[in-house]
Parts: C-alpha cells; structure tokens; sequence
C-alpha cells in the first residue's frame, strides 16, 4: 500500500499520546484544583447570602407595607363608623358633643363669661389699683406689673 496517505502506526501512537496529556485535569490533590473548588464554594456561598439578604429585605418591606395598609384601612372604618352613628342630628346633641371635647377649665371659663359681663362692671372710687380696659395694650400691661411690685 505505499500511498502516502496511509498512517505510519508510531506518529498515531504519538498523537494519541499527545492529545491525551492536553485533555487530562489535573489531580484532586493538586493546590491549584483546591484552590479553584474553595473559590467555587465561597462564591456559591456568597451568592446564597446575597439572594437571603434580598429575600429577607423584602418580606420585611411587604409585612411593613401591608401593616401601613391595614391601619389605613382600621383608621378609615373607624372615621366611617363615627361618622355614621355619631353625627349630631340637632342643636342638643351639637352642645353636648362640644361639651365633651372641651376641657373642664375651659367649660367652667366659658360659662363664667357667659354669666359674667365683665365690661359692665363698676369699679369704686376708693379703688387704687391700675385702671384696665380691654382689649389689653402694652401700657396697661406694664401698669399691672408696677402695681404688683407696689403690692397695690
């Protein structure tokens, strides 16, 4: 056969040879090998963390959302509910609910000055005190204080 396309049994041996030292890894003992599977395990690790981190933020950001919408909507029956039922149907029911939001001292106030005109009172003669009308100026104001630091 002495064609020249016929393969010599010595290079096919060599080039299986050679071709089999270039696809071979290399050992599982060899520092490089362990140090590419520790590099893979930190890296795979640090992944995971990052995907928990993620996924822990936003459950925390849904729970506080959700939570933000659930007390709008408690805030907003509550109004809803007030006022269906405890809207004043008359003048009665108007003072009363004006009675109760106003503090006790300021009731008692208003009753006094509902009671008291205190522009139509007479002050006497024989008074010595400062002499105040209203509304208050500064003049008047100062006048007061001369007179309790005289203790008139």
């Amino acid at each position: 056969m002495g064609s020249s396309s016929s393969v010599n049994p010595t290079n096919y041996k060599y080039s299986l040879q050679k071709s089999e030292n270039v696809q071979t890894l290399p050992d599982e003992t060899h520092p490089a090998f362990k140090a590419a599977v520790l590099i893979q395990q930190w890296y795979r690790r640090y992944v995971a963390r990052l995907e928990m981190r993620r996924r822990c933020t936003w459950r925390i950001f849904q729970s506080i959302e959700y939570a933000c919408e659930q007390d709008q909507i408690k805030l907003h029956n509550f109004f809803s509910y007030l006022m269906d039922h405890f809207t004043p149907s008359s003048s009665k029911e108007r003072d009363f609910i004006s009675r109760m939001f106003l503090s006790g001292e300021s009731f008692k106030e208003a009753e006094l000055e509902k009671y008291c005109d205190y522009e139509s009172m007479e002050v006497p003669d024989s008074y010595t005190g400062p002499r105040l009308s209203f509304p208050l100026l500064p003049d008047h104001a100062t006048a007061l204080l001369e007179a309790f630091k005289q203790k008139q």
